[in-house]
Order: structure tokens, then sequence, then C-alpha cells
């Protein structure tokens, strides 16, 4: 499948700023792989099943431990150790941060979906590489056979700090949608035990399938950014154990078999001019800990304090340009 290349992501980073032809292969089981693009790959099996799965990673190219949890599932389904009782559809999300080890190139591609894509560059190839995925991630749900009655995206990534909660999803919001109790189960048995429910429509990867396709999707965040080949994968068995689960067709369960933390985003820190104050340490984890009353940030006679019960912290990254989003606060959920 990525002759002369030995596994997916070489293919992906060789042939980044290629036109990739589309490959086609029937494996001894009767599973249907086809590889449409560098880093874009569909399996079909060859039985009726009940659910579509995309499993992205790498839309940020240096959060690599999952992209090699992908490698791995790519290359045992080939080899067929790996049942492929679901249809699936793979990403490596953008090769040429792959390839130069940074968490983009030009343009957060994470901010790019939902069509914002639309209001940037289209030159800029993650611009452009943004409205592909999302016509890969379209195609596949409408060519979906009649047995199909549930969407899944999980969107996998790492973080570039360290973490109070090693591991945590985000849940994209939908008007008047409630988190599933099988998907909890699923957080659950991938060791995933917080989730953050966010409170406005957004355009990451996940946001697009769940306000296009309604697609049960996640951004997950499986631990702290390495370079490829420094990832203890032993850490991820978790996460590699719950996809591989679905992908062989095994159902979820019905409740979670451990208990998930549920957390509600209560103010997005965006910055909102050059002489903005941000009073978060630089070394604070994510999801610390900040009492009633503390000044998070100051812009002339505007600022935000945390309110009247605990509240946490997540992605502070003061250094994006005004208009950008520079942290989240969060308050945890009782009951």
């Amino acid at each position: 499948m990525f002759a002369p290349y030995k596994d997916i992501i070489e293919h992906t980073l060789a042939t980044r700023d290629d036109q990739v032809e589309a490959r086609f292969e029937i494996l001894s089981a009767g599973t249907e792989v086809t590889l449409h693009d560098c880093g874009v790959l569909r399996v079909e099996p060859n039985t009726a099943c009940t659910t579509s799965l995309v499993i992205s990673c790498g839309v940020h190219g240096n959060e690599t431990a999952p992209i090699e949890l992908v490698r791995d599932m790519v290359r045992d389904i080939l080899e067929e150790e790996q049942k492929a009782g679901q249809r699936v559809l793979f990403i490596m999300g953008n090769p040429w941060s792959m390839q130069i080890a940074q968490r983009f190139e030009e343009v957060n591609m994470n901010r790019l979906f939902a069509g914002d894509w639309q209001n940037y560059d289209t030159s800029l190839k993650e611009v452009k590489r943004a409205a592909k995925l999302e016509a890969y991630v379209a195609n596949f749900f409408a060519e979906e056979p009649t047995t199909v009655t549930q969407r899944y995206h999980y969107d996998l990534h790492t973080a570039i700090r360290g973490s109070q909660r090693e591991r945590f999803a985000l849940y994209p919001f939908v008007q008047g949608r409630t988190l599933p109790e099988n998907q909890k189960a699923f957080l659950a048995r991938a060791d995933i035990n917080t989730v953050l429910l966010q409170q406005k429509e957004a355009n990451t990867f996940s946001s697009f399938s769940s306000l296009r396709y309604q697609a049960e999707s996640f951004t997950l965040e499986l631990g702290q950014v390495k370079p490829f080949g420094q990832n203890d994968l032993k850490r991820y068995r978790g996460i590699d154990y719950a996809l591989r689960e679905l992908i062989a067709g095994e159902p979820l369960p019905e409740k979670p078999a451990k208990p998930v933390d549920e957390f509600e985003v209560c103010h997005s820190i965006d910055v909102t001019s050059d002489q903005w104050e941000f009073f978060i340490p630089d070394d604070a984890l994510n999801f610390t800990e900040y009492q009633p009353g503390t000044l998070i940030w100051r812009d002339g006679d505007q600022e935000y304090r945390v309110g009247s019960e605990p509240e946490y912290i997540v992605f502070p990254n003061p250094k994006v340009p005004v208009g950008q989003r520079a942290g989240l606060m969060l308050r945890k959920r009782v009951g």
C-alpha cells in the first residue's frame, strides 16, 4: 500500500507536496482499503457494519504519539492482525508540520475547520489541506451503507504543557446535545477520566464533524508533546485498546466502568489588544486550580477574575496574536 515507503508515516511525509494517486487493495478477509491521499486511508469491512469511525491525528505535527499509534493500527489492519469490523477513515492531518516537528507551519490548522478555512489565504498549504480533509470526511459519511447507525470522530492530540490531569477530552458544543453515557464509557475505557464540555461552537476538526454530520466527536488530549521515537507508547495503551475494540466492531458499554469528571467552560480568555496582560505563570499546568477573586487577565479597565467558586485553567498560551484565544477557564460540574 505504501511502497516504496515502509509505513503510512514515511509515505505521508515523502508525498506531502505530491499529487497522490489513489491506491486500492482488497485484503484476504475481504476488507477494502483505499489510500485517498497522503495520510488519508479508508477501511471498509466486507460484512454489515453499524459505525463510521474517523480517527485523526497530526493536525498539529509535533504531537507525535497519536501519529505513531495510528501508524501501528494501520499496519496491523493491513497485515490482518487487527480485525476490521467497522468502516474507518484514518487521517494524518498536517504533513508539513509533521516534517518540521512544529505545531504548524503557516497557520494553526485546528482553527480552520467548519468552513473557517474560507476566511484565510487559500494558497496556503494548511488552508488547502483543511478544505480537503473536510471533503474526505464528508464523502466518507455520505457513502456509508444503510446499516450504519452511528458516527464517531476521535481527533487525537498531545498537549504543549503538562497537566494536573494527564489525559482529558474536549466535547464540542452542539445546541441541544448532551454527552451520552456510552461515550463516557469509551473515555473511561481509554483511561480518560476528565471531559471538558464546550459551551459554544468552535472551528476545530472535531467540532466540524459534530456540527455538520452529527458525529459523536472529541478532541482527545492524551499526554505531552515529544519528538518522534521518544514516546513511551505503553502510556497510551488505554486509548489504543479502546480504539482497536471499536475498529474490531466490539460494542461500547452502556455505562462507564470508572468515574469521568465533567468540567464546563465558563470563560474564554482572548487577547484583546497589544496592552493585554496575563497573570498566569508560564509554567502553569493544565487544570491548575484558582481560587475566587484571582486576577487572570487585564486590558485597561477590563479584567477577568475567578468567580464565586474555584476555576481551572487549560491551554494557557498568551503568545498568540490579538483576537485569538489564550486559554480557557473551567468549572467542575457537581452531581
